[in-house]
């Protein structure tokens, strides 16, 4: 019994001791690389209009806060408002990461950038360029958007 409460002593000793160890740091750099690698990517998905890559950078959950639309929660109803208006042909959108920052505990970042949207209507052209953020978040080891939120830098109307 003895040998078993100071086997059971030394363990916790060991537990706690492991616990109080150094976490590794995170290379923030390399993960602000990773993240405009694919925001890239992403980016082509969208010009190229492929809905199910473009809808894949979400989080199962994720919120996409467009303009003149109400909030959109979740992957699906992403890809359902995306359907909308990615297939038009008339439509053409791109946007480009100026700004990576990636907390020092490696599992959250954002990103800011700008976008430029075109559209041919019966009545004109419409044109729009503006600035966006994203909101990044490892999810089982994986960067997902769980935000992303535009609006535009032109006057009104």
């Amino acid at each position: 019994m003895q040998v078993n409460r100071v086997l059971f002593c030394s363990l916790m000793v060991l537990v706690a001791i492991a616990s109080c160890a150094p976490v590794p740091p995170v290379d923030t750099a390399a993960e602000a690389k990773a993240i405009h690698e694919l925001s890239r990517r992403w980016n082509e998905a969208v010009i190229a209009k492929d809905i199910e890559a473009a809808t894949s950078y979400f989080a199962i959950d994720g919120m996409l806060m467009p303009q003149n639309a109400e909030v959109l929660v979740g992957r699906e109803a992403i890809r359902q408002w995306f359907e909308g208006w990615a297939t038009d042909p008339n439509i053409s959108n791109s946007f480009k990461a100026d700004v990576v920052e990636v907390a020092s505990s490696g599992d959250i970042a954002y990103e800011r950038g700008t976008y430029r949207f075109a559209m041919e209507t019966a009545e004109g052209p419409i044109e729009d360029e503006g600035k966006y953020v994203v909101i990044w978040k490892k999810v089982e080891g994986e960067w997902k958007a769980i935000l992303d939120i535009s609006n535009s830098s032109l006057p009104l109307p």
